[in-house]
């Protein structure tokens, strides 16, 4: 059975996306599978996945 964390703040600037990229990779580099899905407008954390257009993702 999957485990699902989630990295919510309604502040800005709070380090949510580097706290979630850093987990997610973390956690891959252990063998483990991982979805990370970003509900941010921005799309700052599918660009850090090298998502170079994450409005023509859809």
């Amino acid at each position: 059975m999957g485990k699902i964390y989630m990295t919510a703040c309604m502040k800005g600037g709070c380090a949510k996306t580097v706290t979630t990229y850093n987990l997610a990779y973390s956690l891959k580099e252990l063998g483990k599978k991982v979805l990370c899905v970003d509900f941010d407008s921005q799309a700052n954390l599918s660009t850090c996945f090298g998502v170079e257009n994450p409005v023509a993702v859809q």
